[in-house]
């Protein structure tokens, strides 16, 4: 008998072990998974290049948010109003509070908070393709497929 043969349940060992792989939660193995990338990332965190339009999107976001406070004026330039600073005013406080010395430090914390939130996205698509078909299987391989995309991860 393979193994193969014994995990699908044709044996009573392997009949066994999805009842004790079904006892435990469905998103144990999504975390896992999530685990494992955050370790990745922390490992490659200093390989990552720094995007040309970082410093331009801060700046926007601290205009904005002193816009919103009644510190400035609107923006004179028509594109700035197109920048959405949603996902720019975490990074932008917890800069502010931790007040980091250098620009490397910034750019790396903002890659990693833009990582842990595709992770996030990442454990949600498994979510949603479990709530789609019921299968773990099928929910933890839409994650996977999610997650190593090199377009959508870059």
């Amino acid at each position: 008998m393979t193994l193969g043969a014994a995990l699908a349940g044709l044996t009573p060992a392997g009949a066994a072990a999805r009842r004790r792989m079904a006892a435990w939660p469905h998103w144990v193995w999504p975390l896992a998974v999530v685990a494992l990338f955050i370790a990745v990332g922390g490992v490659v965190l200093d390989d990552y290049g720094v995007v040309g339009d970082t410093l331009i999107q801060r700046s926007i976001t601290a205009r904005m948010i002193a816009m919103s406070l009644g510190n400035a004026d609107p923006p004179s330039v028509a594109a700035d109003r197109f920048y959405g600073i949603a996902f720019e005013i975490l990074p932008f406080l917890l800069e502010r509070i931790f007040d980091p010395n250098d620009t490397r430090s910034i750019y790396l914390s903002r890659h990693l908070l833009t990582h842990l939130f595709f992770l996030a996205g990442g454990f949600c698509c498994y979510l949603l393709a479990y709530r789609m078909t019921g299968s773990r299987l099928l929910g933890l391989f839409a994650m996977l497929l999610f997650l190593l995309h090199p377009r959508i991860y870059a």
